[in-house]
């Protein structure tokens, strides 16, 4: 009796402790489902998945695979193994990945004869004691492995990593378990169900890891997408939205690695690396809607085209019917001579008149009052029209005309040289010839100007409509802000420094100096890197730019790096940056 009483015990004791071991797997399951679903780094994440594997098992090694996209090879991932001291990663420089393994061979055929392809393709585990013993398998390549490394690879438990619908994206593959002393055993059968569910678990985990991936090259990929197609749309501001992005991370770079100056405690984030990066190719998506004929407006008489040639042809009129009337006095009678004088006058005062609405239809200067009124005064030069200015328009043109002017331009009559008719104003602008020449500084009208800093408005607008997560709600601010200045005279809030955070003021000189450096805008010439720094330097001065990170872009040479990447040669000359210091 005695005896039958110890045999029960000990059979009770042996099911308390499977069920205690039970418990505790159950248990290291939990907390690795919980750690796998915090992780997202792809390399930590593996590493986690093999790093638990061998717990449960005691494993001296194992590996990971994944399918790739084209779901024909397995890609290595990962391998570690204690008696040989190694761990490798791939994509690591210093090392050379292991070539894939093809899921079919080159007529289309299943390779089953390496076991991971075969757990692949047919989802099932596979247990092997022995490799150098087991049969079906082609086990050449860990022998060649054995015989240049010195190692005895044993034992395998090969296992699936199926998804949420059932599809094998990977394998796991443990090799040589080992007892407390360390011997290779085999891998215990009753094992098998826990490295199963921790596969399934590490497959939940790299596949909501891969679609975060994805989810996030998708929208770096639109947003870099929308930024080149702005930069398409006019020729003359290319490579703008995909220039300010390299400018904010350099002078972000320089802040965060400023470790004695006022950007000693500045920081950021991989989110917030992400946050600027988009926000930086966002800056100026408001372009999208801001009409060509205002973003080309490289002269002050440009619509679709320069105007400047109708002015010309009507100046040639002139001299014409300066001609005519000179040849007329010969004819009448009167002295040569002074015919001839009188016409090379006219000619030469007519020469120096267009000459003034040539220069003043440039912009790139700004013309004072004395040259607005002069151009009053042209404009009140007077040539015959004859033929039906009506003829040829099209029905928006005629919607656009009165009764009364359709019936004046039928017939012929005396126009001015310089016109601001009813009919230039129209869809918000006004295209009269003199209103536009007499704009002082610029190529823009008041209302056009209005239009194009409105594209920050829509820019805003636009970009507070996405949904972000809560790591990006700063996009819309950053991208959106990058005309606001320091002293508050920006747009389109009139922001102040205190209102605004260190990546905004980054974004306000990213985008300032990329416009001075750029060589492809048509209103102006372009400038030598002394000079665009001279400039921000003045606005510096004028309390618009932050003094800190302008100083930061000087030190940290950010401005020679930029320019010798992206400038033309002749615009990177010598700047002395001490002159720019006042911070000492």
């Amino acid at each position: 009796m005695a005896r039958e009483r110890d045999e029960a015990k000990s059979q009770q004791q042996e099911v308390t402790d499977s069920h205690n071991t039970d418990a505790n797997y159950l248990a290291q399951l939990v907390d690795l489902g919980i750690a796998l679903s915090a992780e997202q780094g792809r390399e930590e994440l593996n590493e986690k998945i093999l790093l638990a594997a061998r717990k449960f098992t005691n494993a001296d090694g194992g590996s990971l695979y994944l399918v790739n996209n084209e779901e024909s090879e397995l890609h290595f991932r990962i391998l570690m193994n204690d008696t040989l001291n190694t761990f490798f990663v791939t994509g690591r420089e210093a090392q050379k990945p292991f070539p894939p393994l093809p899921l079919y061979d080159e007529e289309g055929r299943p390779n089953y004869r390496n076991i991971a392809t075969y757990v692949a393709l047919s989802g099932k585990s596979i247990n092997i004691e022995d490799a150098y013993c087991a049969e079906g398998f082609d086990f050449s390549g860990t022998r060649a492995f054995d015989a240049k490394t010195g190692y005895r690879s044993k034992s395998f438990l090969t296992v699936p990593l199926r998804n949420t619908r059932g599809t094998v994206i990977g394998v796991l593959q443990l090799i040589n378990a080992q007892d407390d002393q360390g011997n290779v055993i085999a891998f215990d059968k009753s094992i098998e169900p826990i490295i199963n569910a921790l596969a399934s678990q590490a497959a939940v985990a790299i596949e909501n890891s891969s679609l975060l991936i994805a989810q996030r090259d998708l929208m770096e990929s639109f947003v870099r997408v929308l930024g080149h197609a702005i930069d398409a749309k006019s020729p003359h501001t290319a490579d703008h939205c995909s220039r300010v992005p390299v400018i904010a991370r350099m002078l972000a770079q320089a802040a965060v690695d400023d470790k004695r100056g006022p950007f000693s405690n500045f920081y950021l984030t991989d989110m917030e690396w992400y946050e600027l990066d988009l926000a930086a190719w966002l800056h100026d998506c408001g372009k999208i809607v801001t009409p060509d004929h205002v973003m080309e407006k490289a002269t002050k008489l440009e619509t679709i085209h320069n105007r400047i040639h109708e002015i010309r042809t009507r100046f040639e009129v002139l001299r014409r019917d300066a001609e005519i009337a000179m040849l007329k006095r010969k004819l009448a009678g009167e002295d040569p001579d002074q015919c001839e004088a009188d016409f090379n006058k006219q000619v030469a005062e007519l020469e120096s008149q267009f000459a003034m609405v040539a220069d003043a239809n440039i912009g790139d200067a700004e013309i004072d009052t004395d040259t607005i009124f002069a151009l009053h005064d042209i404009a009140e030069l007077t040539w015959t029209r004859y033929f039906d200015r009506t003829v040829g328009l099209s029905w928006a043109e005629n919607e656009r005309l009165s009764d009364g002017e359709l019936a004046t331009m039928r017939e012929p009559g005396v126009e001015t040289v310089l016109m601001d008719r009813e009919d230039h104003i129209y869809q918000g602008f006004n295209r009269g010839e003199l209103y536009n020449l007499t704009v002082s500084h610029g190529t823009l009208t008041s209302e056009e100007r209005q239009v194009i800093n409105d594209h920050v408005v829509i820019t805003q607008d636009m970009l507070a409509q996405l949904p972000y997560p809560r790591e990006l709600q700063r996009i819309p601010q950053i991208a959106g802000n990058h005309h606001e200045k320091m002293d508050g005279s920006g747009y389109p809030h009139g922001l102040t420094g205190d209102d605004m955070g260190v990546l905004e003021k980054v974004m306000v000189i990213a985008d300032i100096f990329e416009a001075l450096t750029a060589v492809d805008r048509p209103y102006k010439r372009p400038k030598l890197l002394s000079e665009c720094i001279s400039i921000l330097a003045d606005m510096r001065d004028k309390g618009q730019i932050d003094n800190d990170l302008f100083e930061l872009f000087l030190f940290s040479g950010t401005y020679v790096e930029y320019g010798r990447k992206y400038l033309r040669p002749d615009q990177c000359d010598e700047v002395d940056i001490e002159q720019f210091i006042i911070s000492r």
